[in-house]
């Protein structure tokens, strides 16, 4: 009877660890392993000198150089790139609808969402003029003083849906204030809609 049950003891820990072996050797796509990069990672805040504005973006990103009023951090594999700008823009337009179909125009917009001092635009990803294939962006607007503030992000449109934590962060942004996010490190990245 003590050798049965020692028999079933090793049979159930030789089956429990081909499950884990298992596990933890399948493959995980590109897209895995950013979403599990952003869902763990701490937000950094970065604050422009020049400005004061803040942005936050995961510590996983690089940091590019910098100049006054303008900070751009990315993340690249062979697969994907994910960038993250802030920069101020010249007011030239007297209200938020002017400047907002104003952009949206130039920077062809397939969404556009007014707020009482901001607006978000989103769309295909265009630069000098051409389609960049398989991208786009999402862009935050805040007016203050004579300056447009903005908050934007470029990303593969196949990691649309694990980039819920950015999505938010750009929608809370508030400038100067740090926002009280909702979504905190290694909450779930289930989608929303953000277009």
């Amino acid at each position: 009877m003590k050798r049965f049950m020692q028999m079933i003891v090793a049979i159930i820990l030789v089956a429990a660890s081909i499950d884990w072996i298992d596990a933890c050797s399948e493959v995980k796509t590109d897209k895995e392993m950013f979403k599990r990069n952003l869902t763990y990672a701490d937000m950094y805040e970065y604050k422009d000198s020049t400005y004061d504005f803040v942005i936050r973006y995961p510590s996983f990103f690089r940091e590019q150089p910098n100049d006054a009023g303008h900070a751009r951090f990315s993340y690249s594999d062979q697969w994907a790139t994910v960038v993250l700008e802030g920069y101020v823009l010249p007011q030239r337009e007297k209200s938020i609808r002017e400047a907002s179909d104003s952009l949206a125009q130039i920077l062809h917009a397939a969404n556009v969402r007014l707020g009482e001092d901001y607006f978000i635009l989103s769309g295909p990803q265009y630069e000098n003029g051409s389609l960049v294939e398989g991208y786009s962006y999402y862009s935050k607007f805040v007016r203050h003083g004579k300056f447009w503030f903005v908050y934007t992000m470029v990303f593969p449109d196949r990691y649309h849906d694990v980039l819920t934590r950015l999505f938010k962060e750009i929608d809370d942004w508030q400038v100067w204030e740090r926002p009280r996010l909702q979504m905190k490190q290694g909450e779930d990245q289930t989608p929303k809609d953000s277009f």
